[in-house]
């Protein structure tokens, strides 16, 4: 199973190569880099580490359920080879974690970063250990981490793909509405505007993603709680965000997925609390994931919370939701 998977890889990995490396020119070092979106290339030592407690450990941490899907689909899609069949078209790949166990090269467990190795964009990551256990025991205290690397790769990429297209009118409307500024791509409009709150969305065949803006003035910390910020989006979304059927709206599902929330760094402001969970329709049967980014303006005083959506029923919205993601990631203040 695992050979037919490698060899499929292999044929898309070298049609695309050979199509990318047809337009690069011989003055640029570092070819253009390949592989799905969401993905990461392990390469191990042997086969049989992907069989025990190595490739067990690894896939409980980058094969994980993505938290707030109403399907279940993983973080991160595993691909897996060995050192002896890393060739140099496989180095293309664009996320990729080398695992190297070896008691008489290693000393000590350690991770290193490397950032366009050898392809660009490209995130490598070399996990070093002398033994098993200590692999386990690096890997249980570093996973968070080396995962956050590979979504900012992950979010660089989609946003240099929208980046040529996003000054346009809803990225100026945000502008001098909240003075924030996005890379919101072409596709994206205006669908409200009103005290407080904005709302701009993409309707495509089959799916649709939103982008929600709330402000309010603040008052005190409890304000970042998670019962304040489910209370207080849903109050915009009562009010703001009607369904298809008469009195319904969207609001926050707390009954069949708790929302999870978590600070994160990175973000526009120091300090910012994320929110995943489910959005529903109350009066209707629509529904879908949603992530949130809340925090402190502080050139006006105000909270704000930057909800994204994505709709796209009976199909897989991991992808989706990732955009969203690297669109609210891309906030920045505007004086």
């Amino acid at each position: 199973m695992m050979r037919k998977n490698i060899s499929g890889l292999l044929i898309v990995l070298s049609f695309v190569f050979l199509i990318t490396s047809c337009g690069q020119k011989r003055k640029n070092t570092k070819v253009r880099s390949i592989g799905n979106t969401s993905e990461i290339l392990v390469v191990l030592d042997s086969e049989q580490q992907w069989d025990n407690i190595v490739g067990k450990t690894i896939r409980s941490y980058f094969g994980q359920e993505q938290y707030g899907l109403p399907q279940p689909e993983p973080v991160f899609k595993l691909a897996h080879l060995t050192k002896r069949s890393f060739s140099e078209l496989f180095k293309k790949h664009r996320n990729i974690l080398i695992i190297q166990i070896d008691p008489k090269k290693y000393a000590i467990p350690k991770v290193e970063t490397f950032e366009d190795l050898w392809a660009s964009p490209q995130r490598v990551i070399h996990v070093q250990a002398p033994d098993n256990q200590s692999f386990v025991k690096l890997l249980n205290s570093r996973a968070e981490a080396i995962a956050e690397k590979y979504n900012q790769a992950e979010r660089q990429r989609i946003l240099s793909v929208y980046r040529p297209s996003s000054r346009n009118k809803v990225t100026d409307k945000l502008v001098k509405t909240f003075g924030l500024k996005m890379t919101i791509p072409s596709g994206f409009f205006t669908a409200k505007t009103e005290p407080g709150f904005m709302w701009v969305r993409k309707e495509a065949n089959d799916y649709s993603q939103g982008i929600m803006v709330i402000s309010e003035t603040y008052k005190d910390t409890a304000q970042f709680s998670t019962a304040s910020i489910v209370a207080r989006t849903n109050r915009f979304l009562m009010q703001y965000v009607p369904g298809e059927a008469d009195s319904s709206f969207m609001q926050i599902d707390q009954e069949f997925v708790v929302p999870r929330t978590k600070a994160v760094t990175g973000f526009v402001s120091d300090y910012t609390i994320e929110m995943r969970g489910l959005w529903k329709v109350e009066g209707d049967f629509m529904g879908g994931p949603f992530l949130s980014y809340t925090f402190l303006d502080p050139r006006t005083n105000h909270i704000v919370t930057l909800y994204g959506y994505v709709y796209r029923p009976s199909k897989k919205k991991c992808n989706l939701l990732r955009q969203v993601e690297a669109i609210l990631y891309s906030t920045r203040f505007v004086d």
